[in-house]
């Protein structure tokens, strides 16, 4: 008797490859009538991968227009990325796609920035710092502060202009280097950053303590505005106490 994987690897490559994968074995009754219920099955979740798409990404598919979107979406429900994820992954390599479909950088990269929503907005709880947790501390201790990304925090460097999608980021969206997508409240919420708050971030990322990121603000930018730089990032919700996931405690 086959294994549970080996049923489940069965069932699940007959209906992405059709009836030449069928194994007998794993089902009763007759061959055509299995084939037809799989059908309805497999119908049923190419459906759900449409409409998962659609709700990873609303404003691409406001921005391409909802036949344009569908297209591209069951042409890449096709391919060997889409078929092996599950409904909350499926979007993972959406935005390469449409890069091969021949779509504006703009709307690519609104595709990343919805992707990475979905990422923040799933990402692990950690407390957020605050500059409340600034507020009565001597500069000694302020500089030996812990400082890492916040989990649920992400940034994006832009590689066209930003799109009309995006209304909320309207005003700086002249000479806008990269987005900070971060969770600071029960929902994610999107930043701008600038080219010095962004090595700031990527600094963050493999840890290091509020002294440190002062000494990289100043060093790209003005000294007098080096903790400016800082508080941008934390009034974001883009830092953390905490260290972060894999590294040294």
């Amino acid at each position: 008797m086959p294994s549970l994987a080996e049923v489940q690897a069965g069932f699940v490559a007959t209906i992405n490859e059709g009836p030449d994968a069928l194994d007998p074995a794993l089902f009763a009754g007759d061959t055509q009538r299995v084939m037809l219920g799989l059908k309805a099955h497999a119908n049923t979740i190419s459906h759900a991968r449409l409409v998962a798409l659609e709700q990873t990404f609303p404003r691409t598919l406001e921005t391409l227009g909802k036949a344009e979107f569908n297209r591209i979406s069951r042409e890449y429900c096709e391919s060997a990325n889409a078929r092996a994820a599950d409904s909350n992954t499926i979007g993972s390599e959406f935005p390469a796609f449409l890069r091969g479909a021949g779509c504006d950088p703009s709307v690519i990269d609104l595709a990343k920035i919805e992707w990475l929503w979905l990422q923040s907005y799933n990402a692990a709880e950690a407390e957020i710092l605050n500059l409340a947790d600034l507020a009565g501390i001597d500069e000694t201790a302020l500089v030996a502060m812990p400082a890492s990304a916040h989990p649920a925090a992400f940034l994006f460097t832009l590689n066209a202009p930003l799109s009309s999608a995006l209304p909320e980021l309207k005003e700086q969206a002249e000479n806008l280097h990269a987005l900070l997508v971060t969770r600071p409240a029960a929902m994610p919420a999107i930043f701008p950053a600038s080219r010095v708050q962004a090595d700031i971030f990527a600094a963050a990322e493999k840890n290091a303590t509020i002294g440190n990121l002062l000494e990289l603000a100043a060093e790209q930018g003005d000294e007098d505005d080096a903790l400016a730089e800082i508080i941008h990032l934390i009034n974001a919700g883009a830092l953390t106490h905490a260290k972060r996931q894999g590294e040294e405690k």
